[in-house]
């Protein structure tokens, strides 16, 4: 499964000169938690989130108080939450440094880097130019499937010739996402190799892997 085949293509942009006001109403109004900043050549140049504008709130203007104002000036300077508060354009307040995935890339990997850097989305480009956006609901969507529509995908990647070991007599059944397969496989390490052609499919929660095999592993001599 690659990012493309997840990816949402039309995606909700501004430009660096859009304003505050304008911003938090493209993010209100198409329902989305973050903008990704464009130039005129659609190249990411920035993102916004919602977290970026309630900076707004949260330290913007003369609302700030004295002893958060003293508390900046000990430490060196103002926060970048601070810095963000100020701002009244995509580019005042934009994160310059977005984390991204490419459409060929591998899901799985998109969706380690979204949890390990802790980001609800991530926009999509090829050749710096923003194709699409990913979002940890587009890949929770993905996961969201029945124990019957699960099962058609693993008896289908069994009985293909191409992926499934050779001479396997496995069967599958699916119960809350869960895979168990039983029966036979000719060689010892042809069951682990299984385990990980199941595990490749979306929606699979845990893989039990029964299977024994019929013959020892075949011996490879000396080259």
């Amino acid at each position: 499964m690659k990012v493309r085949d997840i990816m949402t293509s039309t995606v909700v942009t501004a430009t660096p000169d859009t304003p505050f006001p304008e911003l938090v109403d493209r993010l209100l109004h198409n329902g989305i938690s973050a903008l990704p900043i464009v130039d005129h050549d659609r190249h990411l140049v920035g993102i916004v989130t919602e977290a970026d504008l309630v900076s707004k709130e949260a330290y913007g203007g003369r609302r700030r108080r004295a002893l958060d104002v003293f508390a900046d000036v000990v430490a060196g300077g103002e926060t970048r939450w601070a810095v963000k508060g100020r701002g009244r354009t995509a580019a005042e307040i934009m994160t310059t440094k977005v984390e991204t995935a490419r459409p060929g890339e591998d899901l799985r990997a998109a969706a380690r880097r979204m949890v390990e850097h802790h980001l609800k989305r991530l926009p999509v480009v090829d050749d710096e130019r923003v194709v699409g956006i990913v979002s940890r609901a587009d890949v929770l969507r993905l996961l969201h499937r029945g124990d019957d529509d699960l099962g058609r995908d693993v008896a289908m990647l069994l009985a293909d010739p191409l992926r499934a070991p050779e001479d396997h007599a496995v069967e599958a059944t699916v119960s809350n996402g869960v895979v168990t397969l039983t029966g036979t496989v000719r060689y010892p390490m042809d069951a682990p190799v299984l385990s990980a052609l199941v595990w490749q499919l979306p929606g699979v929660v845990d893989v039990r892997n029964e299977a024994t095999a019929r013959d020892p592993d075949p011996r490879v001599g000396p080259m």
